[in-house]
Protein backbone atom coordinates (compact mmCIF):
# COMPACT_ATOMS: atom_id res chain seq x y z
CA UNK A 1 0.00 0.00 0.00
CA UNK A 2 1.00 3.49 -0.73
CA UNK A 3 0.54 6.89 0.39
CA UNK A 4 -2.01 8.69 -1.97
CA UNK A 5 -2.11 12.44 -0.08
CA UNK A 6 -0.76 14.07 3.07
CA UNK A 7 -2.43 16.98 4.51
CA UNK A 8 -0.94 19.41 6.97
CA UNK A 9 -3.15 21.54 9.17
CA UNK A 10 -0.31 23.59 9.18
CA UNK A 11 3.03 24.05 7.64
CA UNK A 12 6.45 23.86 9.78
CA UNK A 13 7.78 27.15 12.03
CA UNK A 14 11.39 25.35 11.77
CA UNK A 15 12.14 22.38 10.38
CA UNK A 16 14.51 20.60 12.78
CA UNK A 17 12.51 22.11 16.10
CA UNK A 18 8.91 21.62 15.51
CA UNK A 19 5.77 19.57 15.44
CA UNK A 20 3.07 19.05 12.40
CA UNK A 21 -0.52 17.49 12.43
CA UNK A 22 -0.44 15.19 9.49
CA UNK A 23 -3.73 13.80 7.60
CA UNK A 24 -2.43 10.67 5.60
CA UNK A 25 -4.55 8.86 2.87
CA UNK A 26 -4.00 5.80 1.68
CA UNK A 27 -5.21 4.00 -1.44
CA UNK A 28 -5.46 0.27 -2.21
CA UNK A 29 -7.37 -1.55 -4.91
CA UNK A 30 -10.71 -1.55 -2.55
CA UNK A 31 -11.07 2.02 -0.44
CA UNK A 32 -9.45 4.85 0.93
CA UNK A 33 -8.08 4.71 4.14
CA UNK A 34 -6.83 8.04 5.97
CA UNK A 35 -5.23 8.13 9.25
CA UNK A 36 -4.01 11.44 11.92
CA UNK A 37 -0.78 11.87 13.47
CA UNK A 38 1.76 13.91 14.90
CA UNK A 39 5.33 14.43 13.28
CA UNK A 40 8.08 16.11 15.30
CA UNK A 41 11.72 16.25 15.62
CA UNK A 42 14.34 15.37 18.35
CA UNK A 43 15.30 18.66 18.69
CA UNK A 44 11.32 19.95 19.32
CA UNK A 45 11.31 16.94 21.83
CA UNK A 46 14.02 18.80 23.63
CA UNK A 47 12.27 21.82 23.58
CA UNK A 48 9.44 20.25 25.18
CA UNK A 49 11.60 18.81 27.93
CA UNK A 50 13.22 22.36 28.21
CA UNK A 51 9.27 24.26 28.45
CA UNK A 52 8.41 21.84 30.88
CA UNK A 53 11.45 22.38 32.88
CA UNK A 54 11.39 18.29 32.87
CA UNK A 55 14.19 15.85 32.43
CA UNK A 56 11.86 13.78 30.09
CA UNK A 57 9.15 14.03 27.55
CA UNK A 58 5.77 14.12 29.54
CA UNK A 59 3.40 11.42 28.94
CA UNK A 60 1.90 12.16 25.25
CA UNK A 61 0.40 9.87 22.11
CA UNK A 62 3.01 8.73 20.09
CA UNK A 63 5.03 10.66 17.85
CA UNK A 64 6.38 9.93 14.80
CA UNK A 65 9.90 11.25 14.73
CA UNK A 66 11.95 12.63 11.84
CA UNK A 67 15.19 14.48 11.50
CA UNK A 68 13.95 17.42 9.30
CA UNK A 69 10.11 18.27 8.71
CA UNK A 70 10.20 17.94 5.02
CA UNK A 71 7.43 16.43 3.11
CA UNK A 72 10.18 13.57 1.64
CA UNK A 73 11.78 12.63 5.23
CA UNK A 74 7.34 12.38 6.50
CA UNK A 75 6.76 10.43 3.34
CA UNK A 76 9.57 8.13 3.98
CA UNK A 77 9.06 7.58 7.67
CA UNK A 78 5.25 7.02 7.24
CA UNK A 79 6.18 4.39 4.50
CA UNK A 80 8.25 2.34 6.60
CA UNK A 81 5.40 2.22 8.81
CA UNK A 82 3.03 1.27 6.01
CA UNK A 83 6.13 -1.14 5.05
CA UNK A 84 6.33 -2.88 8.10
CA UNK A 85 3.78 -4.95 9.02
CA UNK A 86 1.29 -6.41 6.27
CA UNK A 87 -1.65 -5.37 8.18
CA UNK A 88 -0.74 -1.75 8.89
CA UNK A 89 -0.07 -2.97 12.69
CA UNK A 90 2.24 0.48 13.62
CA UNK A 91 0.49 2.95 11.22
CA UNK A 92 -3.15 1.87 12.77
CA UNK A 93 -1.54 1.93 16.90
CA UNK A 94 -0.10 4.74 16.01
CA UNK A 95 -3.59 6.17 14.99
CA UNK A 96 -5.88 4.73 17.11
CA UNK A 97 -3.77 5.56 20.84
CA UNK A 98 -4.61 9.31 19.98
CA UNK A 99 -8.60 8.45 20.00
CA UNK A 100 -8.72 6.01 22.52
CA UNK A 101 -10.28 7.13 26.10
CA UNK A 102 -9.36 5.04 29.35
CA UNK A 103 -12.80 3.40 29.06
CA UNK A 104 -11.12 1.90 25.74
CA UNK A 105 -8.00 1.11 27.30
CA UNK A 106 -9.56 -0.29 30.67
CA UNK A 107 -11.92 -2.88 27.91
CA UNK A 108 -8.89 -4.11 26.33
CA UNK A 109 -6.71 -4.83 29.11
CA UNK A 110 -9.43 -6.50 30.64
CA UNK A 111 -9.99 -8.89 27.58
CA UNK A 112 -5.90 -9.51 27.43
CA UNK A 113 -6.46 -10.46 31.09
CA UNK A 114 -9.21 -12.81 30.43
CA UNK A 115 -7.09 -14.52 27.16
CA UNK A 116 -3.91 -14.55 29.76
CA UNK A 117 -5.85 -16.19 32.74
CA UNK A 118 -7.35 -19.04 29.82
CA UNK A 119 -3.59 -19.25 28.19
CA UNK A 120 -1.73 -20.16 31.69
CA UNK A 121 -4.99 -22.58 32.45
CA UNK A 122 -4.39 -24.65 29.05
CA UNK A 123 -0.56 -24.07 29.95
CA UNK A 124 -1.25 -25.94 34.05
CA UNK A 125 -3.72 -28.77 32.04
CA UNK A 126 -0.74 -29.47 29.56
CA UNK A 127 2.00 -29.55 32.26
CA UNK A 128 -0.62 -31.55 34.43
CA UNK A 129 -1.07 -33.78 31.88
CA UNK A 130 2.27 -34.52 31.36
CA UNK A 131 3.36 -35.05 34.54
CA UNK A 132 0.56 -37.53 35.12
CA UNK A 133 1.77 -39.65 31.56
CA UNK A 134 5.07 -39.41 33.14
CA UNK A 135 4.25 -40.61 36.48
Amino acid sequence: MKIKKLEYLCGPKDLVNDCLDVLIFLNDQYCTQNFYYVVTTPQFLSTLMKESKSEFVLPHHPYIIVSKLTDENIRTAIQAFIDAEDDLYWLKLYHISATLNIEDINEILYRKKKENIAVKAKINTEIDAESDINH
